[in-house]
């Protein structure tokens, strides 16, 4: 026998997989200003020292009020809570750390947290530990940091730790003793005896993910302040980038971390002459970017969607995201929008959802829609079908149902289906009157990670034809086979949520599925002749 390869191309008629239904617009926008996360911000300035060594300093109680205000002003930054602390008794050790514990006492994972410090710093070094980084408090003694300043690497520390996503610290301080900056006795001697500069410190945290650290200069750079701007150089460029709007880069009428510090950190080198260059290190993923200033709700629609359940069937269900417990349905549970794996189990520990989902910012996914899609359906495809034997089925319209259960094997990763086609044509070819066609069921069980899926497909194929020269029905020839015949299928379900002119289809979905497969042809031994 010949081999043969048949090339089928298919378009949906009818609605294939339902994307995610949305909810009503009102529902989904209260409950999202129900669970907005909140904006909660540590603003510091350091001005008066109780140690003489440590003076000079103008405007960092400038700062912590000029950035405090605009961070709660609710046209720009919208925080939610500002702690703005300044002032010699506020400002001890002792004190900070306080204000720290009570500004983050209540911080929920969703929410986010800044933490702004302006004052003096300094650096010790050490012939094994290297170089350490030092802010000072107000009540801090320049010749003995270890025990009356804030390491920046503790500091750092404590940021990390916060159970909110989302984690920004803003340092306007400097470490090389000029600016913000003073050198105890022993390090300034130990500095003047080095060759070049001072070495970076060795205890650097490494950022996690969603989390920024901005600071005004490089290790051994001053961070100035300036008279004619009011503040320090860093902090001022900051606030403009917060105010003016002009550091919004990608035009979405928000100022994230990022955005904010590159601006800042043009506009510092260009004042300075590049003698301050600021730094900065952050891990953003996705649509985590921690947003700084921008409309509450341009923000809240970019920073998360929603995971909401109401089928009784789910009551007391417990829902996990990325394998960590949310809580319990029914309820509202904000996610990250992107790739997220959604797992759902029953009371009793029967699992009934475990799906990988891409939820879109400011969308609310339904559980029960995840369901429907765990369940059987019905598909309806329209297309054309190309046999590649001479003188045989050349091209034909064709149709195909399937009955398709996205559950195989206990996981929704697999796409098993069991199908039934149909193609034909009739007309003339040549001198011959030409009725051809073929009929076929089969199955493709195929890898469905997504709204793409891709697997092996082999169906049973009864192929039939009738011909006779034009005027001339005795002498036609009918003929039919039995064959086999596999290849691969690649489809893709794309959610529809308007069908142009016709009819409004919320949910619904368009199905394109292409099927490439391979088959022994028959031949004229399979020949079976009627009349004369």
């Amino acid at each position: 026998m010949n081999p043969a390869t048949v090339l089928t191309l298919w378009l949906s008629v009818a609605p294939a997989l339902a994307g995610v239904v949305p909810m009503d617009s009102a529902t989904a926008s209260s409950a999202q200003a129900a669970l907005a996360p909140r904006r909660i911000a540590l603003v510091i300035g350091v001005q008066d020292y109780d140690d003489p060594a440590l003076q000079g300093l103008r405007f960092p109680d400038k700062d912590a009020a000029d950035l405090g205000a605009v961070l709660e002003s609710p046209t720009l930054g919208g925080f939610d809570r500002v702690f703005i602390v300044h002032g010699e008794v506020a400002t001890g050790r002792a004190a900070l750390l306080h204000a720290f514990d009570v500004a983050t006492a209540d911080l929920g994972r969703d929410d986010t947290f800044v933490l702004y410090l302006s004052g003096h710093g300094t650096l010790t070094l050490d012939p094994i530990e290297g170089s350490r980084l030092w802010f000072l408090p107000s009540d801090a003694r320049l010749e003995d940091p270890e025990g009356t300043g804030l390491a920046v690497h503790d500091l750092e520390t404590r940021v990390d730790n916060l159970p909110s996503r989302r984690r920004v610290l803003i340092l306007d301080t400097c470490h090389n003793g000029r600016g913000r900056s003073s050198l105890g006795t022993a390090t300034a001697q130990l500095v003047q005896g080095l060759r070049g500069e001072v070495p970076a410190p060795r205890d650097v945290r490494d950022v996690s993910e969603s989390e920024a650290r901005l600071y005004a200069a490089q290790y051994f750079q001053p961070a100035m302040e300036d008279p004619t701007l009011g503040n320090g150089v860093y902090t001022h460029f900051l606030i403009e980038a917060l105010v003016t709007g002009r550091a919004d880069l990608d035009g979405d009428g928000l100022v994230d971390v990022a955005e904010a510090h590159e601006y800042a950190r043009d506009k510092t080198i260009a004042w300075t002459g590049g003698v301050q260059v600021p730094r900065a290190e952050y891990k953003i993923v996705g649509r985590e970017d921690v947003y700084l200033s921008g409309p509450a709700t341009i923000r809240g629609r970019a920073e998360r969607a929603l995971v909401s359940a109401t089928d009784s069937l789910l009551h007391q269900a417990r829902l996990l995201v990325n394998g960590t417990s949310r809580g319990v349905l029914p309820g509202l549970y904000a996610v990250e929008p992107g790739l997220q794996h959604i797992e759902v189990q029953t009371g009793d520990g029967r699992q009934v959802i475990d799906e990988r989902v891409h939820v879109r910012a400011g969308e609310t996914l339904m559980i029960e829609d995840l369901m429907k899609r765990s369940e059987s359906e019905w598909e309806v495809l329209a297309g054309v079908d190309a046999t590649a034997m001479t003188g045989f089925l050349p091209l034909a319209p064709a149709a195909l149902v399937s009955w398709v259960h996205p559950g195989g094997l206990g996981s929704s990763h697999w796409r098993p289906d069991l199908h039934l086609g149909l193609c034909g044509m009739n007309g003339p070819v040549g001198y011959h009157e030409l009725t051809t066609g073929q009929g076929w069921l089969g199955g493709t069980f195929a890898w469905n990670p997504g709204r793409v899926y891709l697997g092996p497909t082999v169906d049973l194929r009864l192929p039939f034809r009738v011909s006779a020269p034009s005027g001339s029905l005795p002498d036609a020839w009918r003929e039919i086979g039995v064959t086999g015949s596999g290849g691969l299928t690649l489809g893709a379900t794309i959610p529809m949520r308007t069908i142009s002119f016709v009819v409004r289809a919320d949910g619904w979905g368009s199905a394109i599925r292409y099927q490439g497969a391979w088959a022994p042809a028959w031949g004229a031994g399979l020949k079976l002749g009627f009349g004369g």
